[in-house]
């Protein structure tokens, strides 16, 4: 435990007699001194000095009342050198404490499994184990087994225990901004006990410490609006209340002066701040800090925000706000104002001279009034509006902001600063670029717990802490339109409704998954019933439609188990294959039939890599550097993150483009033009190619199985493929030229599956005999292309027979 902060209580350090001594002392002297305090107010009213003291008394227990169930000391008050936890604990902190460690040393029992059985006991503690979806008597039955198989400790070692979770505890109220530490604040804290037994309980019930921590957020807000009527209409509710609301355009040093025109073309964030509409912000926190960093400097102060739409872009700058009203800022941001231009409304009806007059006439204003922090959204749109003589709104701010005359925030998406901030140098140059990315899982766990608060009121519903998180979890793997928390908002309203329009009154992660499954249309959860018994089975399924190919069905099989098992890295991709062997062996086709199996649909998004035989064609995977076209592969990705990725003739890309793929086989990540990461983690990667086909045949026909040459083959590929992006593939799986028994086979798939879809769709049964698939198989069958002739000989011998039938009418539905 850090030196400088301790526990110490005179209590815990009595015996048991002694400790109930003592409180019966405290408690007679309070009897003692309210008795006193009464009876001279009321009954002793001539004599005024007693009277006197009797009412400061009075006041003495007034005070003493209202501070009933408080800490000694509020956390912000907590300054640096030694602190004593003691003071900052709530009284029912203390007291749980100090019975589980008189229990541990009584019974000689593990401290903190008896903690936890205590906070059991209280009502929010029952009210989040509702949250985690856990059978409280289960778990306390459990808590009692490892409380029977553990030994005691010594005194000094269950010392150590209370001590570090009570420090945990404290660090994790101030990250909440508690006032005391409070029991939910150790409940959280436990597993830092580094207990093996609580450990233990914990996995059982798949209960991490994060779990722990986000509840916390139901019960600290949740509580918050119990006793009110007031209900937060939005996140900004969340925040204390600062002062009372009034618009300030005067500071406080009464040196600033009005500012009627931007007023009349904006609005201002601080007032917002006052009337607790904006101010809430979890996460990007360094990203704050350096926008208060930049602000702050005498010059080069204005700050240009880039980042995709719903990121928290306009949510730092409303923060900044709050902040401001709270006067928690950096002393040369104390007390300013932050308004926000809309650049719109101000060339609304209007020529340019009009509206570049009005700008002219703001930033004097700004600058007479030196208490303005000037906040521009889009601020591409500046430089994109262009009178006749080439002037842009851009150019008339660029000398206040290159001057430094007044701080300026602007905001931009990733396309548009590409496409027009980033080539004009002397515009970008007067900012300093702050690029604002996705929040983290947890982070957005923790906003949408805040707005489940606000639903529950709202609907008088509940929602399941387990369905906030499932949210979170489906949105950041396949709704990657649009980035956290605003996709997993959306996902969770849309699952809220779900349960509205049933009638229902809890929403649990079993209803997210439902919409989510209704929206992708892929199976997300793990396998269970008649799906289990298809994965259990996958070869056999798959030779339903597939003719031979073994070792690749083998290994193709085996990989999507492990997934729906869930024990894939889930920091890599699905599974990374090269296909490998002659055109026509169904290479592609099982590709097909891994997609239809894993994602639902056969569709995959495929690339023909010939066609990417230049360094400079990697910008049509990646996007120009302009900004101005998007790459091919990580659009598709970030539409379909849940896709299969057919790459063929892999070997006949150029090697930048391979090495592209080094990243993205090993990380499951690819940066595209406009800086956006994009994900892999969910999809299947199927590279082809002809390579050493000739090698793969010759080896064959001298009758070895392909286990007795593969190694020998994977040497021969690194003359097209570097070692190190071989060896991140799952599998290397070679496919050998088809024989003509198994042409035959194939010709017989493909006619009855054209037989079904003339029978589903024309009421027309198409019947053949023996002698018709073995004609269809010779016709069909090239040493050189394998089956791939197949599908062009059914269509002229018997499609385009049928079709001529039909349209004559000689055939039709129920021949």
């Amino acid at each position: 435990m850090n030196k400088k902060i301790f526990f110490k209580n005179y209590l815990f350090e009595m015996d048991l007699a002694s400790r109930e001594i003592v409180k019966i002392i405290i408690w007679i002297f309070y009897v003692a001194l309210i008795a006193f305090a009464l009876a001279a107010v009321f009954f002793a009213k001539e004599l005024l000095a007693v009277r006197a003291l009797g009412l400061l008394i009075l006041l003495f227990l007034l005070d003493r009342a209202f501070h009933f169930r408080k800490g000694d000391k509020k956390l912000f008050q907590a300054k640096s050198g030694k602190i004593n936890l003691a003071d900052y604990c709530q009284p029912k902190t203390t007291a749980i404490l100090e019975e589980s460690y008189r229990k541990s040393l009584i019974l000689k029992q593990d401290f903190p499994l008896l903690l936890l059985k205590t906070l059991l006991k209280i009502k929010e503690i029952k009210k989040d184990f509702f949250r985690l979806e856990i059978p409280l008597n289960d778990f306390l039955s459990k808590i009692e087994d490892y409380l029977n198989k553990g030994q005691g400790k010594e005194k000094e070692n269950v010392w150590l225990e209370m001590e570090n979770i009570l420090e945990k505890a404290y660090f994790l109220a101030i990250d909440l901004r508690e006032d005391f530490i409070e029991p939910r604040d150790i409940f959280a804290s436990l597993p830092f006990g580094e207990d093996p037994y609580l450990e233990q309980l914990l996995s059982i019930f798949s209960i991490s410490l994060d779990d722990l921590k986000n509840i916390l957020l139901f019960s600290k807000y949740g509580n918050l609006f119990s006793f009110t009527f007031s209900l937060p209409i939005s996140l900004g509710g969340f925040i204390k209340k600062p002062y009372f609301i009034r618009h300030r355009v005067m500071n406080r040093a009464w040196t600033a002066r009005p500012t009627p025109t931007l007023d009349k073309y904006g609005f201002d964030f601080t007032d917002l701040a006052r009337a607790e509409k904006i101010g809430f912000l979890i996460g990007h926190k360094k990203e704050y800090s350096q926008l208060e960093e930049i602000l702050s400097r005498p010059a080069n102060n204005s700050a240009l925000l880039i980042g995709e739409e719903g990121v928290g872009k306009e949510t730092l700058v409303a923060h900044l706000a709050y902040r401001i009203v709270k006067d928690e800022v950096p002393s040369p941001l104390f007390d300013k104002r932050v308004v926000y231009l809309s650049f719109p409304s101000l060339i609304s009806s209007a020529s340019f001279e009009d509206y570049s007059g009005r700008i002219k006439q703001i930033i004097k204003e700004i600058t007479e009034a030196q208490n303005i922090i000037l906040y521009l959204p889009g601020v591409e749109d500046l430089v994109k509006s262009v009178s006749k003589e080439g002037l842009t709104a851009a150019d008339l701010f660029l000398p206040a902001v290159k001057s430094g005359l007044f701080p300026v925030i602007g905001t931009t998406y990733p396309k548009e600063y590409k496409e027009f901030i980033e080539p004009n140098t002397e515009f970008k140059g007067a900012f300093e670029l702050l690029r604002i990315e996705e929040i983290s899982e947890d982070e957005a766990v923790k906003i949408l717990i805040c707005q489940s608060i606000i639903w529950e009121k709202q609907f008088k519903i509940k929602i399941r802490y387990r369905a906030v998180k499932k949210a979170v979890d489906l949105a950041h793997k396949y709704f990657r339109g649009k980035p956290l928390p605003f996709s997993a908002n959306q996902l969770l309203r849309e699952s809220l409704n779900f349960i509205l329009s049933r009638r229902d009154n809890i929403l649990d992660d079993k209803d997210v998954v439902e919409v989510a499954q209704t929206k992708t249309e892929i199976p997300l959860e793990r396998a269970t019933g008649e799906e289990t018994k298809i994965l259990l089975n996958l070869e056999e399924f798959i030779h339903q439609k597939y003719v031979n190919q073994e070792e690749a069905v083998e290994a193709v099989s085996a990989s999507l188990r492990e997934y729906r098992a869930g024990l894939k890295n889930k920091n890599k991709p699905i599974a990374v294959f090269l296909f490998v062997g002659p055109t026509g062996v169904g290479k592609t086709y099982l590709s097909k039939i891994l997609a239809k199996i894993q994602f639902g649909k056969e569709e995959i998004i495929r690339f023909d890599m010939s066609e990417f035989q230049t360094k400079e064609s990697i910008y049509r995977f990646i996007g120009s550097p302009d900004g101005k076209t998007s790459g091919l592969l990580t659009e598709s990705v970030l539409r379909n993150p849940y896709s299969l990725v057919l790459l063929d003739e892999f070997e006949k890309t150029h090697p930048d483009i391979l090495n592209l793929f080094l990243q993205v086989f090993d990380e499951a990540r690819l940066t595209d033009n406009l800086g956006r990461t994009v994900s892999f983690k969910n999809t299947i990667i199927i590279a082809t190619s002809n390579a050493e086909s000739n090698f793969i045949k010759e080896n064959i026909d001298k009758g070895k199985k392909i286990k007795d040459f593969k190694e020998e083959f994977k040497k021969k590929l690194t003359k097209y493929f570097r070692p190190e992006l071989l060896n991140r593939f799952s599998e290397i799986i070679i496919f050998r030229a088809l024989k003509m028994d198994e042409i035959k086979q194939i010709a017989r798939l493909n006619l009855e599956e054209l037989s079904k879809f003339l029978e589903g769709e024309q009421g027309i049964k198409l019947v053949f005999d023996n002698s018709a698939v073995e004609e269809i198989a010779r016709l069909g069958y090239d040493p050189s292309y394998g089956a791939r002739p197949l599908n062009s000989v059914i269509s002229s011998k018997i499609k385009d027979v049928l079709a001529e039938k039909i349209l004559k009418k000689e055939i039709g539905r129920g021949n």
